[in-house]
């Protein structure tokens, strides 16, 4: 068993580390979205072409607006979850198959 306070932080790092990978994709997967509301269809840009405009419009940071206030749900919630994980499965004694 991992304890109380490993689960949280196991979950917690892992949380975190995922958000950081996928977040990128996240924002131009939203910037993508948006352009469908405001701009035609013959002007639209692809994910390739947004990276490019958003890089070098905005730099690698770009990338990453908005990145706190995902971190601040992420780490509680996936933190909670491998915590929740870890007490029921020693509550209900489930053994780990290695």
């Amino acid at each position: 068993s991992l304890g109380f306070r490993l689960s949280l932080l196991c979950g917690a790092a892992s949380g975190s580390l995922s958000t950081l990978v996928t977040f990128p994709f996240d924002t131009v997967r939203r910037r993508m979205q948006i352009q469908n509301l405001h701009i035609d269809e013959k002007n639209r840009l692809n994910g390739f072409q947004q990276i490019n405009v958003l890089l070098r419009n905005e730099g690698v940071g770009g990338l990453y607006r908005g990145l706190p206030p995902e971190l601040l749900k992420v780490i509680p919630m996936v933190g909670t979850m491998f915590t929740v994980y870890e007490f029921l499965k020693q509550q209900l004694n489930i053994k780990s198959q290695r």
